[in-house]
């Protein structure tokens, strides 16, 4: 293990302790209290007043809660409800003593981890709450309305605690299972440090993340557009299929057959992934001779003789009696590489989207697409057009795509067994 790693390991555990600390401290409600000499009754209708037990939506978070673990800017409708406590004070004062519990929605790229989540409060809400609670019973203009309800503009925190302010707000007695105030401070001072730390931590995190992954990610990498993007075990769609890819899943490029990319899996394991369904490094695109030719003028193997839109020569009844798009081809190659059953179906995919795009721009639009090929051994392969548009969205594949379409005869477009 080299110095750099040595370092970034240590830096992550780091990382992840603080974090872990932060979380803790931070997801505690912390309870603000403060002595009014006045009577419960008293208190309790100006709580009413001031409708401290309904909530509140917030215009903006920040300013409003402790530093979160995820951007603030990912969280949305944010809403905040005080759980209150009024508790006897001296000479038949009254305490109370409240937190606020501030929910918000929070929008993660992966729709799944999207919910509610509970942020920790700055003890903003909490104090302006007091002072407004105090101007009320003292019969004072009130100085400002909720938070909620100002111009939607971030304040400041508001936690200078220190001389009259601390003493006034965090001295009053509370019950023994109560936190006492220096506790809290002490509390409060740990957070505030573990969170700067944590900020300093990710900030080197990140520059050693983009140093490593500059230094040794690999620039062969291919990308899947979508997700369950089949990958398969040989280059057509009559082979067998691996496992299903997930959206953004990276695999190395090993070469390029036709309209289908040869990639790693892991190991010595290998597969074949349509073109079309990836997305290639800019390097390796502009290196490859096919990048810019379409699916169809990457066989070599065939000519298109013919291109018209007529009746469907056959009785197949999903087409019988339709106007179709019709490719007659002629093969120009005596290699069953190039030539054979399963270079025919690859060809006759490309052909279909082809006609697909071509027929789009017709009217009326043909309702199918047939292939003929003009040999001694020739065939016609047929698929309806919203088969194909089905394909070409990935929803209908490999075998379920030919078992709905029409191969005339079917030994034309099978492999001969070994």
């Amino acid at each position: 293990m080299n110095v750099s790693t040595l370092r970034f390991t240590k830096i992550l555990l780091c990382f992840v302790c603080l974090t872990c600390f932060a979380r803790e401290t931070s997801a505690q409600a912390i309870p603000y209290a403060r002595d009014f000499n006045m009577p419960r009754a008293r208190v309790e209708q100006a709580l009413k007043d001031l409708q401290a037990y309904s909530g509140q939506k917030l215009p903006v978070l920040d300013g409003f809660v402790a530093t979160p673990d995820k951007p603030l800017d990912r969280y949305e409708r944010g809403f905040y409800q005080f759980s209150v406590e009024l508790l006897p004070g001296d000479a038949g004062g009254t305490i109370v003593r409240l937190s606020a519990k501030i929910t918000a929605w929070y929008a993660d790229r992966d729709i799944s981890k999207s919910g509610y989540q509970v942020l920790p409060s700055n003890g903003r809400l909490e104090l302006d709450f007091l002072d407004r609670l105090e101007e009320k019973l003292a019969g004072k203009p009130l100085s400002a309305v909720s938070p909620a309800l100002n111009s939607p503009q971030a304040p400041q925190p508001k936690l200078d605690l220190s001389g009259a302010r601390a003493a006034a707000t965090m001295a009053a007695p509370l019950p023994q299972a109560a936190q006492q105030p220096d506790e809290i401070a002490l509390l409060r001072n740990q957070r505030v440090a573990g969170e700067k730390r944590v900020q300093q931590l990710t900030a080197e995190l990140q520059n050693l993340q983009e140093l490593q992954h500059t230094q040794a990610h690999p620039r062969n990498l291919i990308v899947v557009k979508k997700p369950r993007t089949p990958v398969y075990a040989k280059n057509t769609e009559n082979s067998r299929v691996l496992f299903e890819a997930a959206a953004n899943d990276e695999f190395e490029f090993l070469d390029e057959e036709a309209e289908w990319i040869h990639i790693t899996i892991s190991g010595d394991s290998r597969g074949f992934v349509r073109r079309n369904s990836v997305e290639l490094p800019e390097g390796l695109a502009a290196r490859l001779p096919s990048a810019a030719a379409g699916p169809e003028e990457e066989f070599t193997g065939f000519r298109i003789e013919r291109e018209e839109t007529g009746d469907f020569p056959g009785d197949w009844a999903p087409l019988k009696g339709k106007k179709v798009r019709i490719f007659t081809v002629q093969p120009l190659s005596q290699n069953p590489k190039e030539t054979g059953p399963n270079a025919r179906l690859n060809y006759c995919l490309a052909l279909f989207e082809k006609g697909l795009r071509e027929a789009s721009a017709g009217n009326p639009t043909p309702e199918g697409v047939v292939v003929i090929f003009d040999a001694a051994d020739g065939g016609i392969a047929a698929a309806t057009s919203a088969n194909i548009e089905n394909f070409s969205a990935g929803s209908l594949q490999g075998e379920a795509f030919w078992q709905q379409g029409y191969l005339d005869p079917p030994d034309a477009f099978a492999p001969t067994p070994k």
